[in-house]
């Protein structure tokens, strides 16, 4: 078997071969170890070859009775000798090459070197024996990685290499972008940095830019990056962030000299520089990181009033609605407006205050001279009352507990509409009794009323909200149900108890060293200080931002309503592979045809919506860098090495996760590639959580730590190394994660697994 590109990394210039002795149904059914070969199809040379047993092969014998298929012993001699030469890998590769121009696209060949001549009758004897190359069926591979074509570098040329910059932060999903997710996403990088939507493109879709926008992700091109600087310093900067990104650039895969650019484009120059620079806000958020940095009490006092003022007014707005001769983008812009002065301030003390001080910290928890000093650090990093996001799970835990468990029992994720359906019958008065409970019926308006904007992928208008699809909440709101579920509100009252407690003792003891250390008491006030009434700020920008896009979500969503009734569109969902100014025009000119426009995107969004990885590296021939195997690679098969991010060791089933709305049962480890703040119900009765993708600031791990949940992130393919009920054994202070036997399952109570 011939793979015309790499199905392990999908690099489009390097052919994958299987082959063994005799015919081909052992390579296919796996019966045999055959020989595996990576072949360069451009520099024409085995990367990689490693030789199998081929302890026996299948022949056709030919007899006068009529003969058949015999399964013949390979001789030891040919056990180890290779069934492919380099020339013979070359003839293969290049009639490979013309099959996979013929389909224009990657192609499977299965194929055979017939013995012409020679001994065939089953011997194994070659010594007169000549081969030729013979084909014998061809089909598509569906399963590869496919990037825009504009992003394709041809065979031979200088790759480029492109980075994902919103699996780990920005939008924190591995989702596929709609055209119009697209669009208001990067129009709102616009109107936070003030420049008018018209004027400039922060985010344009021209892959030899910076930072550019493909068909349904975003891009950062590094190779423009790799020209001023080296892969262990991206590494050194992507620590915190990721230690997956970390480990990516510091494999063999990330070589800067085959990825750096020769030149960099003409439109990188200064003079665009100077632009960009002087309407980036730095100077605003160094001042306003700077008040909160000299009076933390004052301004969290300020901005709180700031806040309130301006989610109030966005609210409003959301329920006035767009004003239709202006656009959607005209309301966006209205809707940002409103929370800018509250945005801006949590991006400044974020920015100035908070990750300075994080990184500080966070390099204490992994490095600290003594065990006491890494556990410090490790108690600072959490426990922040005020924190948005922990006040909507509170919230949550809370709503859920407040329905009966018994109608729990009657419904489950298939029929969460029927429960939706008869919540909304007791509150709109259409039965004549209600059969829920008046206190659940009232948290339930009130929850929606303050939360009702969120969803799975909250910075995409695509994405449905708890407002017009309850079914999700009630899929959320089933992990806090039944036993062996903390209160979080408990969980972080402890939480805020023990990083108190260190404060107050490292301040006493900063109080002793007065006469040798005049200075170090007043450097712990201030990082109290800072903890204290700045640090839970962290998730404000996301989830105000994520207000903004559910506000115009509810006026698209109208909209298409209409366009489906009048048969312009055909199906829900349809309107987000539109921009915002074709939905303008389009109610303007009742002729434009809608499902011309949306065809080939939706097939586009459909097609990467299908894919089965999202990578975060990947160049212009579309090879998916992977880390070095030793990094994520323990000596023992059943041990896998990631990054330690939250402390503590428990033991349990695993559950491997891909969306924030499966189910989890309690006590259950979560597997997940990377999690957003769509995701925090799942850690309520989680045992631990496992994760590819995050670093200590990233959502998984600092939910893990609120809940004080063992954590483990950056394993490479976590998805194809754990599989649902494999009992784990995750270590959250080695960062080791152990698949156990499972008459190991006794050990989940030993007094460490307590920890």
């Amino acid at each position: 078997v011939a793979f015309s590109a790499n199905p392990v990394n999908s690099d489009r210039d390097e052919m994958v071969v299987d082959s063994s002795w005799g015919l081909g149904t052992s390579v296919v059914d796996g019966s045999v170890e055959a020989d595996h070969f990576v072949w360069d199809r451009i520099g024409e040379l085995v990367v990689d070859q490693k030789v199998g047993s081929k302890t026996e092969e299948e022949r056709l014998v030919l007899e006068d009775g009529g003969g058949g298929v015999i399964k013949v012993a390979v001789a030891s001699e040919r056990q180890r000798r290779c069934t492919l030469s380099k020339g013979q890998l070359k003839e293969l590769g290049d009639v490979v090459g013309e099959i996979e121009r013929a389909y224009g696209a990657p192609v499977d060949v299965e194929w055979a070197y017939a013995e012409v001549g020679g001994d065939n009758s089953g011997g194994g004897s070659t010594m007169s024996a000549r081969y030729e190359l013979r084909v014998l069926q061809a089909r598509p591979i569906t399963t590869l990685f496919c990037i825009d074509d504009n992003m394709m570098t041809a065979p031979g040329e200088r790759r480029v290499l492109y980075y994902d910059f919103n699996i780990a932060s920005e939008a924190t999903t591995t989702s596929p972008f709609t055209t119009m997710d697209m669009d208001l996403y990067c129009a709102l990088n616009n109107i936070v940095l003030s420049i008018d939507i018209g004027e400039a493109h922060p985010i344009p879709p021209n892959p030899k830019m910076l930072m550019f926008r493909a068909s349904t992700r975003q891009y950062f091109n590094l190779s423009m990056v790799l020209k001023l600087t080296s892969t262990k310093s991206m590494a050194k900067q992507s620590a915190m962030l990721d230690p997956y990104l970390e480990s990516l650039f510091l494999s063999q895969d990330c070589d800067r000299k085959k990825y750096r650019c020769k030149k960099l484009p003409k439109e990188i120059n200064f003079r665009n520089a100077w632009w960009y620079f002087r309407k980036f806000p730095f100077f605003r958020y160094y001042r306003i990181g700077k008040k909160y940095i000299s009076n933390p009490a004052k301004a969290k006092k300020d901005y709180k009033q700031m806040a309130r003022q301006d989610l109030e007014n966005l609210k409003k707005l959301a329920r006035r609605g767009p004003i239709d001769e202006k656009g959607l983008y005209s309301y966006l812009q209205e809707l940002t407006d409103a929370i800018t002065p509250s945005l801006h301030e949590e991006m400044g003390a974020l920015m100035r205050a908070v990750l300075p001080k994080f990184k500080k910290l966070n390099n204490q928890r992994v490095k600290g001279k003594t065990e006491r000093d890494r556990i410090d650090a490790d108690a600072l990093c959490g426990g922040f009352e005020g924190d948005e996001l922990m006040e909507k799970n509170i919230a949550m835990y809370r709503l859920a507990r407040l329905l009966p468990e018994s109608v729990w029992d009657e419904y489950n994720f298939e029929n969460y509409h029927e429960l939706a359906r008869r919540i909304q019958s007791n509150i709109d008065g259409s039965l004549v009794t209600t059969d829920l409970p008046s206190d659940f019926l009232t948290s339930w308006k009130t929850f929606l009323n303050n939360y009702g904007y969120d969803g799975e992928d909250q910075l995409f208008v695509s994405s449905h909200r708890y407002n017009d699809k309850p079914e999700y909440l009630l899929a959320k709101l089933s992990h806090n149900v039944g036993d062996g579920i903390n209160d979080p509100a408990v969980v972080l009252e402890k939480q805020v108890r023990k990083r108190r407690e260190v404060m107050a003792r490292q301040e006493q003891e900063a109080a002793k060293k007065w006469w040798y250390k005049p200075w170090a008491r007043r450097r712990v006030l201030k990082q109290n200080e800072l903890l204290e009434h700045v640090f839970w700020m962290r998730n404000a920008p996301k989830l105000h931002i994520a207000e903004v896009f559910a506000a115009v979500r509810q006026a698209v969503l109208k909209i298409e309503h209409d366009f489906i009734s009048a048969g312009r569109l055909d199906e829900e969902g349809d309107i987000f592979h539109l921009t915002p100014d074709e939905v303008d025009a389009a109610l303007k000119d009742s002729s434009l045809d809608l499902k011309d426009l949306i065809k080939d995107r939706k097939a586009t969004y459909r097609r990467a919506l299908n894919a089965t990885v999202c990578p975060m590296l990947i160049d212009s021939r579309c090879r998916i860098l992977q880390p070095n195997k030793h990094q994520s690679h323990s000596s023992s098969p059943n041990e896998l090495i990631g990054t330690a991010v939250s402390p503590g060791v428990a033991t349990g089933r695993a559950r491997v996760v891909r969306s924030p709305i499966d189910v989890m049962k309690t006590g259950e480890v979560l597997v997940a590639l990377v999690t957003g703040p769509s995701w925090t119900p799942l850690f309520v009765g989680a045992a631990a959580v496992v994760l590819q993708i995050g670093g200590v600031l990233q959502h998984g791990a600092l939910c893990a730590r609120e809940y004080g949940k063992p954590a483990v992130s950056g394993i490479n393919d976590v998805l194809e190394k754990l599989e649902t009920g494999m009992l784990l054994r995750v270590d959250g202070n080695t960062g080791v994660v152990t698949i156990l036997k499972d008459d190991d399952e006794e050990k989940k109570d030993d007094p460490e697994s307590m920890v």
